[in-house]
């Protein structure tokens, strides 16, 4: 029996070394790899990387064919597009796969009858603005300077029309800063949608930041300016000037003087007779000053003709 095995086992393979010395035609598949894609237009997540094709070859030929798949490189230069679909002729896309054949492997049929279609779809892009919902918890006289600061402050989005029409901003992750009381910074995930398979985002991610100062006080003495104030009247404010009660940098503070404010009364506003009062404003501050509080919201008056 094992004799007998032996011979049936070299008889086989005799007779499929024979057979695979001739030639067939047989279907096969080849890997499609696409050049020369044109810059205004960009692939499906999901498109076609393979092409069934009848050929004409030796046996051993196709059976190294089917084991090891043959690339098969398609220039998409001259694709053309109807209805904002895109395609090669069969005329085009077969002579591109024949040049790429041996001469001992001949093409009789490719798998599309007259045309290869080709998921590309038009790249357009915009730039939306990055959100984050950022809480800072301050240490005790200490302030942010200027707010939270995002890097970058938008990013590109770039895709099908359809997809990238429905994003008008991306949002990062949440996140709390507590007892503050140096710069800060942070690296946040952006949030993205992931019903858009065929977007793509200039950025994943964000750097939230901030500079963070030790603040001083300081009392400013300002006079008090009244506005639409009628030609034939003169006025007397009590008091004439107001103290302001300044928050800024040290640094900020020693060059602050009185001028830098401007504090103001609006005539206009009095119309009780029997309540000479009149409402402050302060109408302008230095910048660098945070916070700016007045000793007193408003100034009694008395009036003289002239």
């Amino acid at each position: 029996m094992k004799i007998f095995s032996l011979f049936l086992l070299c008889a086989t393979l005799a007779w499929f070394v024979s057979n695979l010395s001739d030639s067939y035609t047989a279907n096969t598949y080849f890997n499609l790899e696409y050049v020369n894609v044109p810059d205004s237009l960009f692939f499906a997540q999901k498109h076609k990387t393979e092409v069934q094709v009848k050929v004409h070859a030796g046996g051993f030929q196709l059976l190294r064919l089917n084991i090891f798949r043959k690339n098969i490189k398609i220039d998409l230069s001259n694709v053309e597009e109807k209805e904002d679909k895109y395609f090669l002729r069969q005329s085009v896309f077969r002579k591109q796969i024949e040049q790429q054949l041996p001469n001992s492997l001949s093409l009789t049929e490719v798998g599309y009858s007259d045309t290869l279609y080709v998921d590309l779809y038009k790249l357009h892009s915009k730039k939306v603005p990055v959100l984050a919902n950022i809480k800072v918890d301050m240490a005790q006289n200490y302030v942010l300077e200027k707010g939270i600061k995002i890097t970058p402050d938008s990013i590109k989005v770039s895709g099908p029309k359809s997809e990238i029409d429905t994003i008008v901003k991306v949002t990062a992750e949440d996140y709390n800063f507590s007892d503050v009381s140096s710069d800060i910074s942070k690296t946040l995930q952006l949030i993205l949608p992931k019903d858009l398979a065929n977007t793509k985002f200039s950025d994943k991610e964000v750097v939230v930041s901030g500079s963070v100062f030790r603040f001083s006080e300081k009392l400013i003495t300002v006079p008090v300016t009244v506005l639409n104030l009628p030609n034939e009247i003169s006025i007397r404010t009590f008091p004439s000037e107001v103290s302001i009660l300044c928050k800024a940098n040290v640094e900020v503070l020693k060059k602050v003087t009185a001028t830098d404010f401007s504090l103001t009364a609006d005539f206009n506003d009095y119309v009780d007779e029997n309540s000479p009062i009149l409402k402050l404003s302060l109408t302008k501050k230095p910048e660098g000053v945070y916070s700016a509080k007045l000793k007193e919201e408003s100034v009694e008056f008395i009036l003289n003709r002239k």
